[in-house]
């Protein structure tokens, strides 16, 4: 129970210190590319690019979680446009039909993300002896743990969840459900539930390490051309 806590407690902490370094670093990369662009379109064009096996990922998540969930999906596009001087990304339109089904498909490229670095713990395949199997993985990691967030405009149905919450646990308390017999350490699904965090921390540990790397690249980079 001790390691459920602790590998639980590390989960929440490097996802929340992931969410806004993630967001640094995309913010570095602008700034970066903008030393040697111009142009916006260009930049934005590059930054688009960069990140596009993530934008997959994220879209794809939506549009899965929303057909999972029996909810037609009206509209989904993948790959970036440039229109009216700014450029519109990838989106999924889809009928929302409750809140939490709008909440599942808002957090679906988050559990797609996990999931990601779950399947390459389980594959053991990063870290290889290969450099290039290393160097191709270790980018997928980069932008997959950079847009594996939900946007604003997903997270629209978030809101209702407090209530939820609330109303499922006065459920628990007014029924006096007993956790202890689930949450021992020798039970299968603990055992189970520890091995999970424990490959999903050391990959979200990685991809902070990697985002570290790259926005100190930047600065340094940014400080030579100023």
């Amino acid at each position: 129970m001790n390691n459920s806590l602790i590998y639980t407690g590390l989960f929440v902490g490097q996802v929340i210190i992931l969410f806004f370094v993630s967001k640094v670093t995309i913010q570095e990369l602008f700034y970066f590319f903008r030393i040697f662009f111009r142009r916006e379109q260009v930049v934005f064009s590059l930054i688009s690019f960069l990140f596009l096996p993530g934008t997959i990922l994220h879209e794809m998540a939506h549009f899965l979680m929303a057909t999972i969930l029996l909810l037609r999906v009206g509209e989904i596009k993948i790959f970036p446009v440039w229109e009216k001087n700014y450029i519109r990304l990838g989106h999924v339109l889809y009928e929302k039909k409750d809140v939490i089904r709008g909440i599942l498909v808002g957090i679906a490229p988050v559990i797609a993300g996990l999931l990601f670095f779950w399947g390459l713990g389980v594959s053991h395949l990063f870290p290889s002896t290969n450099i290039w199997l290393n160097v191709l993985l270790g980018y997928l990691i980069f932008v997959v743990s950079s847009t594996m967030f939900s946007s604003k405009q997903d997270m629209v149905d978030i809101i209702f969840i407090l209530p939820v919450l609330v109303f499922v646990g006065l459920g628990l308390y007014i029924f006096q459900f007993d956790f202890s017999q689930l949450l021992r350490a020798d039970n299968v699904f603990v055992i189970r539930f520890n091995e999970f965090l424990y490959g999903i921390n050391f990959y979200i540990l990685l991809s902070l390490f990697i985002h570290g790397i790259v926005i100190g690249v930047i600065k340094v980079v940014r400080l030579k051309f100023h």
